[in-house]
This record gives structure tokens, C-alpha cells and sequence, in this order.
């Protein structure tokens, strides 16, 4: 137990990348892309909006022009249209049938994306002091969340990521595997 508030929610916030990561890790390909209907984004698609909501936030906190998704070139690489990939190439705001029909990249490296992500974000929140947590962070593109408060984002981002690691838990329920997200 510690007795700072961000080193705390830095430490959920990680402990919920790393149960996302643990939960997935051992799914084939084709179940990480698998999807019960035609409006229902696969377990990967799940994982790349995680994975790239974890790199906007680690860019948002380092400033611009560090996200890994920019810097390698992953939407071409991953031949995926950035125009239908939503809100800042991050998946929001997406319809279910877009989602459902946007292709990940094999399972190697959609999950080397969200580990190297993960750990990005992870280290960026780590940095975050109390004294911090009001701090006022410039939104990337025009956004104003919580009036730019860093703490009050993060918490934000942990408990968007609580609902996906939901449905990634269903989904995996769905295909017959046991598994939980629970640490």
C-alpha cells in the first residue's frame, strides 16, 4: 500500500494492461479475430483500440510526435485506411459494422504494438506525481477532457479500458475459453 494517490492509480492502471495482455496471450490468431456477428469487433479489434488509446496518452503526457503508431508507420504497414479508423486513428467513435470489418495485423505483432504501447503509457503515468494530478495537459486534437487535468484523464482512460477487457472477457467466453481479467 502506498500512500500516493497517482503511484496507486498508476499501478491499476498497468495491472489492467497487464490482465488484458495475460487473457489474450494465449488465444490463437483466429480467435483473437473471431466475431459472434457482423456488428461486434473481434477480441483484437479490442486490443489495437486499447493499444492505441495507451499510445495517445503516453503521447498526450510526452508530448507530440511520440506515438509508436505514427513513428512506425503502423496503419500503412497494416494496409488499414486511417480515415476509417475514427477518432484520432484510435478506433472511437467507429460503427460496429466498420469495427467489426477493420482487419488486424497477425497476432504477433498486435500484441507486440500493445505491449510496447502499454509500457509507454505505463512509464508516462508512472512519472505523474500528486502534486500533478490537477496538472492541465493541451489535448492533441482540440479535445478538453476533464479541462486537460492529467489524474482525472487517466482514471478515465482505466475505466474505458475496464469495459473493454469486459468484452474481451465475453468474447473469449463466447468461443468456449475460460479466462478472467481478474487479478
Amino acid at each position: 500500500m502506498t500512500d500516493s494517490i497517482m503511484a496507486e492509480i498508476s499501478d491499476r492502471y498497468r495491472t489492467n494492461q497487464e490482465n488484458l495482455l495475460e487473457l489474450v496471450s494465449g488465444l490463437s490468431g483466429e480467435q483473437i479475430a473471431w466475431t459472434p456477428n457482423e456488428t461486434t469487433p473481434s477480441v483484437g479489434f479490442h486490443v489495437w483500440h486499447l493499444a492505441r488509446w495507451a499510445d495517445y496518452l503516453q503521447e498526450l503526457i510526452h508530448g507530440r510526435g511520440s506515438q509508436l503508431w505514427e513513428i512506425e508507420g503502423l496503419a500503412a504497414r497494416w494496409n488499414m485506411e486511417t480515415k476509417s479508423l475514427g477518432y484520432a486513428q484510435t478506433g472511437m467513435e467507429m460503427d460496429g459494422s466498420s469495427a467489426a470489418a477493420l482487419r488486424m495485423p497477425e497476432k504477433g505483432a498486435l500484441l507486440d504494438y500493445a505491449r510496447r504501447s502499454f509500457a509507454a503509457a505505463q512509464a508516462a503515468v508512472a512519472k505523474i506525481g500528486d502534486n500533478e494530478f490537477f496538472a492541465v495537459y493541451e489535448g492533441l486534437h482540440g479535445e478538453n477532457w476533464h479541462d486537460g487535468q492529467i489524474g482525472p484523464i487517466v482514471i478515465t482512460w482505466m475505466t474505458h479500458d475496464n469495459r473493454h477487457l469486459g468484452m474481451v472477457e465475453c468474447l473469449v467466453g463466447l468461443q468456449g475459453q475460460s479466462g478472467s481479467a481478474d487479478a
